[in-house]
């Protein structure tokens, strides 16, 4: 009899919490389902719930912020973005082997989520929440946008001396950032590492990966300087000989015309921009509804790597046959394949099981590019300043090569190391959003 008014009081529970209509935040969502995840926990807690606040008055559940355990910790005005946020004001402490709240952690935290979930003051306007993100992600992708034509219009100043030595710095940059991205942002966001994980001992973990995969880089480039042994790494060239009349010379044809007689790699490069813009911008649109301090996160790998990437494919452009002017333009609408991209994104991002998926699909995505595209264009930079050397009947010594991957690795190195101050310290960013 006793099991079977309990049973009934639960259902009761139930009935009057949601028949307000009102939807169960993240942050109970994480607590209901993490850690109150057995039956004896789950009926604990709506025993608290009913016994404190009566069933015939949740909408006054406002009213326990009277509650002692929050007076005693003065936290009774405080709103909490998350789960580690909440049961540290509480001095919970939790280990992985045991994610199950006791009694009395359930006593001190059932108030606080009825005082979160009622309190006007926790409470984020939604159509307000989604335009802001919106319009940070709009903000995000423009700049992008933005940078990577910029790329691409100082690409006649390439035969200054010190450009090829910047771009060597910004390639490594980009190498590093998406590296740093995948292991330390995306990877674990697909997994949601950071819910159980709050020592963020998973940072430590892919330092180490991204240190081995480092030094195996450092290793084959070593022995390229002193042993001059080559690695399997095949390098591209940029097209610098092709193009070089291209940007002087007068074009009559118009756009169409060009586009008919462009070569196929020309075609290839474009649907492939467009390709790799929508993907960029399905990421954003679909972080930025999450959190706008991600989607900024998000915004920096992509700036770095688009910078130097539509550099080398406005020069494929021109070797393929389009006028310097038509090549900006036609790079600049395959980059604006972002938009699409981002509004799909931001759509399906407001769904709850969406965002890991697209986070596990960036995430291969930008530790492919910083290993499979960025490295051989970082390496094959390095061969081009060496050429000019050549070129200017100077010798090729070991302390250029050594210049060389200075120059190179304090990119890679800043762009591994910003990515993981953001990932350790992201938070404080994105308390400001």
């Amino acid at each position: 009899m006793m099991k079977l008014s309990l049973t009934i009081l639960i259902f009761i529970g139930y009935s009057s919490v949601w028949s307000f209509n009102i939807k169960l935040s993240r942050l109970e969502q994480n607590l209901l389902y993490s850690h109150l995840n057995n039956e004896v926990n789950l009926k604990l807690f709506y025993e608290k719930l009913i016994e404190s606040n009566g069933v015939d008055k949740p909408t006054e559940l406002h009213e326990i912020i009277n509650d002692k355990d929050i007076q005693e910790g003065n936290i009774q005005n405080k709103c909490f973005e998350s789960t580690s946020h909440l049961l540290t004001s509480l001095n919970i402490k939790r280990t992985d082997e045991d994610i199950n709240l006791t009694r009395t952690d359930i006593n001190r935290v059932t108030p606080i989520l009825a005082n979160i979930k009622f309190n006007e003051g926790c409470q984020k306007p939604k159509g307000t929440t989604k335009w802001k993100n919106i319009l940070f992600g709009l903000i995000s992708i423009t700049v992008v946008n933005l940078t990577a034509l910029f790329g691409a219009i100082i690409l006649p100043f390439r035969k200054k001396p010190a450009f090829k030595w910047i771009l060597s710095t910004f390639i490594g940059l980009a190498v590093g950032t998406l590296l740093g991205t995948g292991i330390f942002h995306l990877i674990p966001m697909a997994f949601s590492v950071e819910d159980y994980d709050k020592e963020l001992t998973f940072l430590t973990k892919g330092l180490i990966a991204i240190i081995i995969i480092y030094l195996f880089y450092m290793r084959d480039q070593l022995s390229k300087v002193f042993f001059h042994v080559e690695t399997a790494v095949s390098t591209h060239e940029h097209g610098d000989e092709d193009i070089s009349p291209i940007l002087h010379q007068k074009n009559t044809k118009s756009l169409k015309e060009n586009l008919q007689t462009m070569k196929p790699i020309g075609w290839m490069i474009l649907v492939s921009d467009l390709l790799h813009g929508f993907i960029d911008g399905l990421t954003i649109g679909a972080i930025a509804m999450v959190s706008i301090g991600d989607c900024l996160r998000m915004m920096v790998p992509i700036v770095c790597e688009e910078f130097s990437h539509k550099l080398g494919d406005t020069a494929i452009l021109l070797s393929s046959g389009l006028p310097i002017k038509q090549a900006l333009l036609m790079n600049f609408l395959s980059a604006c394949g972002c938009y699409p991209g981002f509004f799909l994104g931001a759509k399906l991002g407001q769904l709850e099981n969406f965002h890991p998926w697209v986070c596990a699909l960036a995430g291969g995505m930008f530790i492919y590019i910083g290993l499979a595209d960025m490295i051989p264009e970082l390496i094959s930079m390095g061969d081009e300043i060496e050429k000019d050397f050549v070129m200017e009947n100077k010798t090729v010594s070991k302390m250029l090569k050594i210049k060389i991957l200075i120059t190179q690795n304090l990119g890679v190195i800043a762009g591994i190391a910003i990515m993981f101050l953001l990932a350790k310290y992201g938070e404080v960013l994105s308390e400001y959003f």
